[in-house]
């Protein structure tokens, strides 16, 4: 019964984890950690939500355009550990970002800092 049990428990964890695998993916995978792009603009949206946080921000492009860019940050797990909390940032609040841009050039980052109109700076980081 014990061997049967764990015949069961084994398949199932190899049926499932592929899934698992496929649905998160690396920031190396969609983001140039080479190249560092920087935007300035309002906020729209903040996703303080797991596997990552998102934050929205509409920026006005060179040719006067409003283009709304979305950005990536680490989990709010470890954001938490860094003093984040969901309403650090608001909607309507004007930020400076610098960060990795997408490999296609798309209007999306990997957020490295945040600038805000007070001064202060936000990093997305884990760890010390």
């Amino acid at each position: 019964m014990k061997i049967l049990f764990l015949t069961v428990i084994t398949v199932f964890t190899i049926m499932i984890t592929p899934g698992q695998s496929k649905a998160h993916h690396s920031v190396f995978a969609a983001f140039d950690i080479n190249k560092s792009v920087t935007i300035e603009g309002i906020i729209t949206d903040v996703w303080f939500k797991s596997p990552h946080i998102r934050i929205f921000v509409e920026v006005i492009n060179k040719d006067g355009e409003k283009v709304k860019w979305n950005t990536h940050g680490h989990n709010p797990i470890a954001l938490r550990r860094r003093g984040w909390v969901r309403d650090t940032l608001e909607i309507g609040e004007k930020v400076t970002m610098s960060g990795d841009p997408t490999y296609d050039g798309s209007a999306k980052m990997f957020i490295r800092t945040i600038l805000r109109a007070d001064g202060s700076i936000l990093e997305n980081k884990v760890g010390n």
